[in-house]
């Protein structure tokens, strides 16, 4: 790991504050975070990639903890416990020096003498908490609750403001995606494949493909216009039309979502039409400030999108009507972002204040993971989109309200989804994304 110790113990010393607090409300005298641990496939010896309980990530920025756990006690220094067994199977990295200075340590070769001390340890607390997975605990621990819901509400709402120690990671994460996007676009234009690109992403960024943040991707021509393609062609397309990469960075537990849309021509219609969207998204961004509903710069992409379809031809009315009618959601079928931190999607995007209550989605944006006041130190995504997806334009092929000659030149392209990472900040917004491009370009 490398980073800031300083920054780090603060860091610490502010979210040791927040749990505090958190405990205290709800009156538990302590809480253990649990890391997890790997589950193996059905009737299987092999594991999906291990990424640690999140809000343990918060406590220990790292995914090499398996069965680790934390304990936080009000009133006592924060605890950890660490599996190091002796194993000629697998490499345990060493126990990092720097927990020392935070977290009173403690480091077991067996996952039964580390229960062991734990049990020992809570017995001299009324009422504890567990945060995160009880995957390996003994029933015999003494829990009082597992995942209380209102104290999860609670840390789950604080999570959104992020700390300088959590805002470093994640533009350092930003830093090694935008190094495997430049990476990306440059084979694409060499006339790669889906499966080159990723190849030359994951080399380009230093990650495996089990370090990444979420699958990447690599959609090539009308594969963008799947919102989540999953494939990676190993032979490239007769014809490169259109390039679309969402795909991230994982630095210390902490994530980055980047995404960009390319076409192989620079100057023609689906080029001019990436250059207008990304006009209206860095558009969109200059307008963030607190205080705004996250909602309302949805809808306001949303009719953008529908003024941009007008500018193009595709729709035959009027921006605002097809605002009104909802036919800009067809083109834009998922919400404009979501906050992010030790979660691609980081959880909390409903919550309106520490007691849980929370807002829906309108019905309309049923997709938007983030319903929430723009507020300072949060981070989230900006990532509009404008997509040309069968499965939708189907059903309103009667529409006369849409230039279907227009569309079908645009269906072979997939779509174009242009996605930034923004710090809010007590005045506006600090784009994370677009300096570290500029930086290597």
């Amino acid at each position: 790991m490398n980073f800031d110790q300083p920054e780090y113990q603060k860091h610490v010393t502010t979210l040791f504050a927040e749990w505090r607090n958190a405990l205290e409300t709800h009156q538990f005298d302590a809480a253990i975070v649990t890391a997890g641990n790997g589950i193996p496939y059905y009737d299987d010896d092999q594991y999906p990639n291990f990424h640690a309980n999140p809000y343990f990530t918060r406590w220990i920025p790292s995914d090499d903890v398996e069965n680790a756990i934390v304990l936080v006690a009000p009133e006592e220094r924060p605890q950890a416990f660490f599996l190091r067994p002796k194993d000629y199977w697998h490499h345990y990295p060493p126990i990092p020096n720097w927990l020392d200075s935070t977290f009173d340590l403690d480091v077991f070769e067996n996952i039964e003498s580390l229960t062991a001390e734990l049990e020992r340890r809570l017995h001299q607390y009324s009422r504890t908490a567990l945060i995160g997975p009880d995957a390996g605990l003994p029933g015999n621990v003494n829990i009082t609750e597992k995942n209380p819901e209102r104290l999860v509400n609670q840390l789950r709402y604080r999570r959104a403001f992020k700390t300088p120690f959590e805002i470093d990671q994640i533009e350092a994460a930003t830093q090694i995606a935008v190094q495997g996007h430049i990476a990306a676009r440059k084979m694409f234009y060499e006339h790669g494949s889906e499966f080159d690109i990723h190849m030359a992403y994951l080399k380009a960024s230093g990650q495996t493909e089990a370090q990444l943040p979420y699958q990447n991707i690599i959609a090539l021509n009308e594969h963008a216009g799947t919102l989540h393609y999953q494939s990676y062609d190993q032979r490239p397309p007769e014809q490169h039309r259109s390039f679309l990469i969402d795909a991230g960075g994982r630095v210390n537990g902490f994530n980055s979502d980047i995404t960009r849309t390319y076409s192989a021509k620079r100057d023609d219609g689906f080029s001019d039409l990436i250059s207008a969207l990304e006009q209206k998204q860095q558009e969109l961004i200059d307008t963030i400030k607190p205080g705004i509903p996250y909602p309302q710069l949805h809808e306001t992409m949303q009719l953008e999108i529908s003024q941009i379809l007008n500018d193009f031809g595709i729709f035959k009315c009027s921006a605002e009507a097809a605002f009104k009618t909802d036919l800009s959601t067809v083109f834009l079928p998922h919400g404009l972002g979501h906050l992010l931190g030790t979660q691609t999607h980081d959880v909390g995007g409903y919550l309106l204040n520490e007691k849980g209550d929370t807002q829906a989605p309108d019905t309309k944006y049923q997709s938007l993971r983030f319903t929430r006041t723009v507020e300072q130190n949060q981070v989230f995504t900006i990532e509009p989109g404008i997509y040309f997806i069968p499965m939708l334009l189907d059903p309103i092929r009667d529409s006369k309200d849409i230039d279907w000659n227009r569309v079908e030149d645009f269906l072979p392209y997939g779509g174009i989804r242009i996605e930034d990472n923004v710090l809010v900040t007590n005045k506006g917004t600090k784009n994370i994304t677009r300096p570290i491009f500029q930086s290597f370009e």
